[in-house]
């Protein structure tokens, strides 16, 4: 068998070239599309639109139109200071309850709107209901309870029994 001449050409082999390094336009194309399908956020069950045809019941109406009032609890030496922002909403149409170690804010709207133009009739019903329960940092007496509403802002004084108020320790050496 014979040998063939080595020749400087045959030995100079390319493992990579920068063209094989880039992808085409179509594999770049692919590559975009995952990025964008993945790192998008997902949308959340309640952001969903709720379709409603005429006849159609649902039974759970009141639970799709829940929305959750913004509520601070702040525990003081002698009581608890619970706000709840319920802007729009009367206060005759406000339920406070304390039970146990927690406080529970419901309330409700319903305004109703008609006009009658020509052969034309438009009525609209719209209502809307909140509710938040949260639990309370200590020991109360709900019987004893204040509330008061300002613009908008529910307060609800609550004091403390008397086994849950603060007492400072003295630090013995």
């Amino acid at each position: 068998m014979a040998k063939k001449p080595k020749s400087k050409k045959s030995q100079d082999v390319a493992v990579n070239s920068e063209k094989s390094k880039q992808p085409n336009t179509f594999d770049r194309h692919i590559e975009d599309l995952f990025e964008n399908f993945f790192n998008r956020r997902w949308p959340k069950l309640a952001d969903w639109p709720h379709v409603r045809w005429p006849g159609m019941e649902l039974p759970t109406t009141r639970s799709l139109d829940t929305k959750m009032p913004s509520m601070d609890v702040i525990d003081r030496e002698k009581e608890v200071l619970v706000r709840t922002e319920l802007p729009g909403i009367d206060k005759e149409d406000i339920d406070v309850s304390v039970s146990g170690n927690s406080i529970t804010v419901q309330g409700s709207t319903r305004k109703e709107t008609e006009s009658d133009k020509d052969q034309y009739h438009h009525k609209e019903i719209v209502s809307s209901f909140v509710s938040r329960t949260m639990p309370l940092p200590c020991e109360v007496d709900g019987d004893s309870a204040v509330a008061k509403m300002t613009n908008g802002l529910l307060e609800v004084t609550i004091p403390k029994v008397e086994s849950a108020k603060r007492r400072k320790i003295d630090i013995q050496s």
